[in-house]
């Protein structure tokens, strides 16, 4: 399994007001896709009296990148005692057919609990790579991860990612740099029931 860094954060203005602040330091739109990611659990598994990042832990997602890229999805994400992410990673399979992927984990016994759609939109300027993402047209984070695609850069650690967004003074929550938005998707699921 391939380990990762990255970090999430959520953004407190709307994406008009981003993107002006974007643009002020000179960050340009490289690329847009959307993302739309089903996540589900092996429906044997009694999830009533578990906390949501241990249901999390055993999800698989069924993921399109819409036309780009089908696969079924495992993430791996180990936590400290504060609910950061101390490590992660990702085990992917490409499918070719999305209904097709979802048809065979429900007959694997696996049910949907939510989805998530998220319209990705890439920014770069000189130095820095961060991707704003708008999550079931409620929530606006910004991810960055180690290894960007679009500039020659590599970050060693999470502390390098922070340093890297919070020079630019956006409007961001800066008190949670590991935001977990299948857990807070998961979580107003989890109320609805």
């Amino acid at each position: 399994m391939k380990k990762e860094i990255e970090i999430t954060v959520r953004v407190n203005v709307g994406y008009e007001k981003l993107e002006e602040e974007l643009k002020r330091n000179n960050f340009i739109k490289k690329e847009e896709y959307i993302v739309n990611d089903s996540y589900l659990i092996n429906s044997s598994i009694n999830i009533t009296d578990m906390k949501s990042l241990d249901i999390l832990k055993k999800c698989v997602l069924v993921r399109d990148i819409v036309g780009i890229l089908k696969q079924l999805l495992y993430k791996y994400k180990k936590y400290d005692s504060n609910g950061d992410i101390i490590e992660q990673g990702k085990i992917k399979c490409p499918v070719t057919d999305i209904n097709k992927a979802m048809e065979f984990m429900n007959a694997i016994g696996y049910e949907k609990l939510f989805d998530i759609h998220d319209k990705c939109i890439v920014f770069t300027n000189d130095k820095t790579e961060l991707v704003v993402q708008l999550v079931n047209d409620k929530y606006i984070f910004i991810e960055m991860e180690s290894e960007p695609q679009y500039i020659n850069r590599k970050y060693e650690n999470e502390d390098e990612l922070k340093d890297d967004i919070c020079s630019y003074n956006l409007s961001i929550d800066k008190s949670n740099f590991f935001v977990k938005k299948a857990e807070l998707i998961l979580n107003e699921t989890l109320n609805r029931w």
